[in-house]
């Protein structure tokens, strides 16, 4: 017989109120250092996590509090997507910097490999979080999506999903968990191709939905020499100019490649069970040899490929 889905919950509703916001901290803490955060009210929760696969998704009702992911948090490496619908109250805050402000019903996304500083008030929430590279893979711009608000119209269809997701978890086995989460992140893309915040004249299809045809196609050979510019366009149906167009603001698609690669060569080395040799990694991620890597990888992100993995072996 199938196991059924393990739902984690944990409320403050018995727990003197002196002592709930230090019971849920250590229970938080325990779960996932995303945040430090500051109470402004009287502390309260009662919440619920499940994981579907690694998509870990969470409904909650919470007293209003400070969230805050400063530079020593982001460093720790525990980076994924999160998408919060507030079903009650507002929120505001800054993404990078990015202001944003969410009222009932809308959904912001946050990266959570950049900082951020939010004030929520009181009231339910519902969402979830997927590993960066997951999200990555799916086609999207992490990175620029951080801060992202959308509307309850425009998040009418994934909430919807959640709640009926929610509803339905008892009706379900342990090895049904990663297609349920598959599916939030399906939602999500669609949802986000449905936007249409970034029409432009001159595309033979919209924007959004050529981006994420142009990510996924790059994610799924981002190793291989014939990724090239030649290539991406015959593959896609577009010309040179329309490719250029769609990534200027970014700096240019071979911008975007070579951010992809460090992207993937980053969660690699930051992965303490991976043992690859850096040469062999920045082979199989299409740079030159080693020391191409590391001259570029230093750059963004501030250290050798060689430190990241130090690094990363300190915090097992």
């Amino acid at each position: 017989m199938s196991q059924s889905l393990r739902v984690g919950r944990f409320s403050t509703a018995d727990i003197h109120p002196a002592d709930r916001y230090d019971a849920w901290k250590a229970e938080w803490q325990t779960l996932a250092p995303l945040f430090t955060t500051e109470p402004l009210e009287e502390f309260r929760v009662n919440s619920e996590l499940v994981r579907l696969g690694e998509v870990g998704f969470l409904y909650t009702d919470i007293a209003s509090q400070r969230w805050k992911r400063d530079k020593r948090l982001v460093d720790e490496g525990q980076n994924g997507l999160a998408v919060v619908v507030n079903l009650d109250g507002k929120a505001a805050g800054t993404a990078g910097r990015n202001d944003w402000v969410q009222m009932p019903g809308s959904g912001v996304l946050v990266d959570h490999s950049q900082t951020s500083l939010h004030d929520s008030a009181g009231g339910r929430s519902i969402g979830f979080s997927i590993p960066r590279q997951m999200a990555i893979e799916a086609g999207l711009d992490v990175a620029s999506l951080h801060g992202m608000v959308l509307s309850p119209a425009e998040m009418s269809m994934l909430t919807s999903h959640m709640f009926q997701v929610r509803e339905a978890l008892p009706r379900f086995a342990e090895e049904d968990a990663p297609r349920l989460g598959q599916s939030m992140l399906d939602l999500l893309v669609l949802t986000l191709k449905g936007t249409r915040r970034s029409e432009a004249p001159g595309f033979r299809e919209d924007p959004a939905t050529l981006m994420l045809r142009a990510r996924k196609e790059i994610q799924a050979h981002l190793g291989s020499p014939s990724l090239t510019i030649a290539n991406l366009c015959r593959k896609l149906g577009v010309s040179r100019s329309t490719l250029h167009r769609l990534f200027e603001a970014g700096g240019g698609v071979q911008a975007y490649i070579r951010d992809m690669r460090l992207e993937a060569a980053r969660h690699l080395l930051l992965n303490p069970e991976n043992a690859e040799r850096i040469g062999d990694i920045a082979e199989r991620l299409g740079f030159s040899d080693a020391a191409h890597l590391s001259r570029l990888f230093k750059a963004r992100f501030g250290e050798t490929p060689s430190d990241c993995r130090a690094r990363s072996m300190l915090t097992r």
